[in-house]
């Protein structure tokens, strides 16, 4: 299977959606069965979006999907399968892989209408559950946390352990919302589940339940706690402790100032710095991974690989034996 084109072709319908988080109109591909458009991308093998009431794909006889509303399942399809589309996108222009599975699929499809509290994954399928409120909560960062789960899962060394898994699913969730870049609606930022859920601050994860700095106690601690170590490198990494972009400031462990170099740039780091990893992943681990990565990435500039340095460095995990120097370190 080619890669995902920038657009979709002719013969690709491409419908427009009403959701409940995004900026609208979203758009959509499609398929055309019949007279029948059905919410399945025949782009993606296996990507596409059930109604868990009816055990089917949503269709319609119009390419128009959703009206807005938070509670109506159609509208919450159409945010996660937009969210889902937009994620599979983000992988070939950003990280130069094909699809979240890295083979041309997704990995998941999405079900929307079961009966529980947030996201998981059921069957090889994302469920889209609900917040408290009653609505469904796929929205782009969500969506992408989960598929960020699957190419933890199918990059070497399998899923990142010792307090670092959920800083992986955070960081992919964030760059997925960055990628889709809305003025309006889901815009860019550094919380993780604010529009529909209880947020997780990664610019200062402990103003939401999370760790700022790295201690001896991070492996062991509760798994959203301990994300907060990563979740505040990848910000400092991305944004820099003193944005100027109308992100909040991020506190530094060490009182030093880091400068960022966005978003996607960050998530390519530590994308490929997963390539090195091996199982039971640690913070110190991931130090020397993306440290290896920058330099990998851009050979001869010291900017990146100083930066990546300068954010571990601002969230106490020092330096370690093996990790890579560069000319200007």
């Amino acid at each position: 299977m080619s890669l995902l084109a920038a657009t979709p072709s002719a013969a690709q319908p491409s419908g427009t959606g009403t959701g409940a988080w995004n900026q609208n109109p979203v758009p959509v591909v499609t398929t055309l069965s019949g007279s029948t458009y059905v919410m399945r991308d025949p782009r993606w093998i296996g990507l596409d979006c059930v109604d868990a009431v009816t055990g089917t794909v949503f269709s319609g006889p119009d390419d128009v999907w959703g009206n807005g509303d938070p509670t109506d399942r159609e509208t919450g399809c159409v945010d996660a399968y937009y969210a889902a589309q937009n994620f599979q996108r983000m992988t070939v222009r950003w990280l130069g892989r094909n699809g979240a599975e890295g083979n041309g699929r997704p990995g998941f499809g999405l079900r929307v209408g079961d009966s529980r509290l947030g996201l998981g994954v059921v069957a090889g399928r994302i469920s889209v559950g609900r917040n408290p409120a009653g609505q469904w909560v796929g929205s782009l960062d969500l969506i992408g946390r989960e598929y960020g789960r699957l190419i933890d899962q199918t990059t070497p060394g399998g899923l990142s352990r010792n307090g670092t898994g959920e800083f992986i699913a955070d960081a992919f969730g964030t760059a997925n919302e960055w990628f889709a870049g809305q003025t309006a609606g889901d815009v860019p930022d550094l919380l993780v589940g604010e529009r529909p859920s209880t947020p997780r601050d990664m610019s200062n994860p402990a103003a939401t339940g999370g760790i700022n700095c790295y201690t001896s106690a991070v492996p062991t601690a509760e798994v959203y706690s301990a994300a907060g170590v990563g979740n505040h490198w990848f910000a400092l990494l991305a944004a820099g402790s003193r944005p100027t972009n109308g992100l909040p400031p991020s506190p530094t462990c060490d009182g030093t100032t880091v400068t960022g170099i966005g978003v996607d740039r960050a998530i390519r780091v530590l994308y490929t710095a997963m390539q090195f990893k091996v199982s039971g992943m640690t913070y110190q681990k991931y130090r020397i991974a993306t440290l290896k990565a920058a330099q990998l990435l851009t050979p001869g500039n010291c900017t990146d690989y100083n930066a990546v340095k300068a954010a571990w460095n601002a969230v106490n995990v020092p330096a370690q034996v093996g990790e890579p120097t560069v000319a200007c370190d």
